[in-house]
């Protein structure tokens, strides 16, 4: 070779050497391989089984296998079905005995109040011009006794129904009993024809009664009694008007001084008689007095 190339000449040599040693070790390789169209058929299903799965259960094999625990757990909830029926059955029949016992405890507790309750009643109503009034309560049907009724009974008739038994004036002190005696109900309370059929001492009475009720709920009284009105905490006056084309009412809150004529007209029909402004001041003092003794008074 010529001398300036003769590095290159050796160098390329020894290339040509390498490339002859590993086509003949790659050659030797090839024909020792053997094919296996089953194994290459068992990747090639498995590659594509995992496709199927990121299709259907997640983007990643890592959410695949999620979804997979997930499953697992499910599965073995459902397995222990039997088992866990048995767990919650066992539960209910034992909740079922609590209920029982504690439904026992009620009806024991009602029956055993409702002679209490109806004697309370009974005290109120002699009170309410309805003293020859005697009150039942009954307690019945499967614990806790949630069948209970109030009966009225007159002198000589069978108890009835509060309902049936009672005209609209007797409902409503009969109520107005019930409330004094209960310490439970509702926020605000209306009485209507409470006064129905009754004066003098009584309606007293039945005014005193809304005024202690009135110290523990808000007592709406609509009454045309001047004994009833003047226990009142507050005296709301209602005047109709009737025009040509229609009817309007007002209503007006009194003042102490337009209360004391108030009363006076509903005493005797003439505000400006001096005797019922006496009486009327005279009902006034009375009921600020009943509430100086129950400690009530502004």
């Amino acid at each position: 070779g010529r001398a300036p190339f003769a590095e290159h000449e050796a160098r390329l040599r020894s290339v040509a050497a390498e490339v002859t040693d590993v086509s003949a070790e790659l050659r030797a390789g090839a024909e020792a391989i053997t094919d296996d169209p089953a194994r290459l058929e068992a990747v090639r299903a498995r590659r594509q089984l995992l496709h199927d799965l990121r299709r259907k259960y997640g983007d990643t094999l890592a959410a695949v296998l999620g979804y997979a625990v997930e499953a697992q757990a499910r599965l073995a909830e459902l397995e222990q079905h039997d088992r866990r029926a048995a767990e919650l059955d066992g539960e209910r029949r034992a909740a079922t005995v609590r209920v029982d016992a504690e439904a026992a405890k009620v009806a024991k507790a009602r029956r055993k109040a409702a002679p209490a309750l109806a004697e309370a009643v009974q005290h109120h109503l002699a009170d309410l011009a309805m003293a020859r009034t005697e009150v039942l309560v009954e307690v019945e049907g499967p614990d806790p006794s949630d069948d209970v009724r109030i009966l009225m009974r007159q002198p000589g008739t069978v108890a009835l129904p509060l309902a049936k038994v009672a005209s609209g004036g007797e409902l409503a002190r009969a109520m107005l009993a019930l409330r004094l005696v209960l310490t439970a109900g509702p926020p605000t309370l209306v009485f209507d024809e409470v006064d129905a059929g009754i004066g003098g001492e009584a309606a007293v009475a039945v005014g005193r009664s809304l005024a202690a009720l009135g110290e523990q709920q808000q007592v709406l009284v609509v009454t045309h009694l001047p004994q009833v009105a003047a226990f009142a905490h507050s005296h709301v006056r209602v005047i109709k008007e009737t025009g040509e084309d229609r009817t309007v009412a007002h209503i007006e809150v009194l003042d102490e001084s337009a209360r004391v004529v108030e009363l006076s007209r509903m005493l005797s029909g003439q505000p400006d008689s001096s005797t019922a402004r006496d009486h009327a001041s005279e009902l006034l003092a009375t009921a600020t007095r009943a509430r100086q003794e129950r400690g009530t008074a502004p």
